[in-house]
């Protein structure tokens, strides 16, 4: 049978999810929806800083990923963890001294600055990191800030480097996929009562009067990391000539809880990914012009790849730009203009970066990790058999 080949869909889509982000928290510094730069439409305004929506698709998207990993392949838990923890800790650690490093900036441009949206949030935020500055950085060291809920430590998931929340989101389901996938791919029946404890768990969290300041512990987005679960074994399903149905209708039922926005978005690319793959035809010509715009060009394929980078060093680049300004006009000074130019130019550098970033912080660790595992073989604790009778699909190498 003809292996998969690699997802270019859900690869772009992790670059419109990444700018989306991007642009929600550009248009929050400079204070948009007031001022002289209120030029922007109120709808298109709204959904420009709807960047959450683009975390939700990012959580689904991890979750066909990891899935599609996983799929066929057997090793030892310590090679899979390795491999993960290569992928992902050595762009957040960077990031992590990036942002300590720039800390003063970051006060000038999110403090002293009176522009941004959500100020005395910011603030309080501020003076959290300021009185428990050690228990934060330890949390952060970790890679489990996330998991502790605010009304223990207030601002424990985004002090620091805010954005970085749902890494340790994503670590927390690196730790414990493997799992979930074997579950889900054991039959429809164990996918349902997986989909109804995870459900169930999140629904008793948001009753147990925790509160976490975005879905950062594991089972407040549970059922995310599973519509994307179920997306890919049915895609398998599907490769391997099996029912699909079920998978699809229990991923589309969790798909009715989430954010219209981020449903839709999913629904659009899971389609565009079956296109993709050769398992559903579309009438060419309007379907391969807005497959090409939207997927199938370089331009998406590389954002997609340097997604990472984009995602957690945005905000220290708008902190340097943004605070050394407000550090040289004074507070009482500040241009909304100017800020709003400042943050323009910091776009095609965000780019320029997120490629460096990609190139010499985040591939050298994978192919270390490759090398290490192919000259050691580490043993260990092996992972649960995933669905023997399937065929086993060649394995897609995102870095993700």
């Amino acid at each position: 049978m003809e292996t998969m080949r690699n997802f270019a869909t859900i690869e772009a889509l992790r670059g419109w999810m990444a700018w989306w982000v991007v642009v929600t928290h550009a248009l929050q510094l400079m204070g948009a929806g007031q001022g002289p730069a209120d030029m922007i439409p109120r709808p298109v305004l709204r959904l420009l800083m709807s960047g959450d929506t683009g975390v939700m698709v990012f959580i689904i998207i991890s979750g066909f990923v990891i899935t599609h990993l996983l799929i066929g392949k057997r090793e030892s838990y310590p090679t899979y963890l390795l491999r993960r923890f290569l992928r992902l800790a050595p762009i957040y650690f960077f990031c992590l001294l990036v942002a300590l490093l720039v800390m003063r900036l970051t006060w000038l441009a999110y403090g002293e600055n009176p522009l941004p949206l959500n100020h005395g949030m910011r603030i309080a935020r501020f003076a959290a990191e300021q009185e428990n500055f050690l228990t934060h950085l330890l949390l952060h060291l970790t890679l489990l800030h996330s998991v502790v809920p605010d009304t223990i430590l207030p601002f424990a998931s985004t002090a620091l480097l805010p954005p970085a929340w749902s890494l340790s989101l994503e670590w927390q389901f690196y730790l414990i996929a493997p799992l979930l996938i074997a579950v889900a791919l054991r039959s429809g029946r164990a996918a349902f009562w997986l989909a109804m404890v995870l459900v169930a768990i999140r629904f008793g969290l948001h009753q147990s009067g925790l509160c976490w300041q975005y879905d950062g512990f594991f089972f407040l987005a549970g059922d995310l990391f599973l519509i994307g679960i179920l997306s890919r074994v049915a895609v398998e399903r599907i490769h391997t000539g099996g029912a699909a149905t079920g998978y699809l209708l229990l991923a589309g039922v969790l798909l009715l809880q989430v954010d219209i926005k981020a449903a839709l978005i999913w629904f659009l690319f899971f389609v565009l990914t079956l296109r993709e793959g050769g398992f559903l035809r579309l009438r060419a010509g309007l379907a391969d012009r807005m497959h090409r715009l939207l997927a199938l060009n370089p331009v998406m394929r590389a954002l997609g790849r340097w997604s990472y980078s984009t995602y957690l060093i945005h905000i220290p680049l708008f902190s340097v730009l943004v605070g050394a300004y407000v550090g040289q006009v004074g507070a009482g000074n500040v241009s909304q203009m100017a800020v709003a130019g400042i943050l323009m130019l910091c776009l095609p550098l965000l780019v320029l970066i997120s490629a460096l970033l990609y190139r010499f912080i985040e591939t050298p660790p994978v192919r270390l990790g490759k090398a290490l595992i192919v000259r050691r073989r580490l043993g260990g604790l092996t992972m649960p058999e995933i669905q023997p009778d399937l065929n086993s699909p060649e394995r897609i190498d995102f870095l993700r």
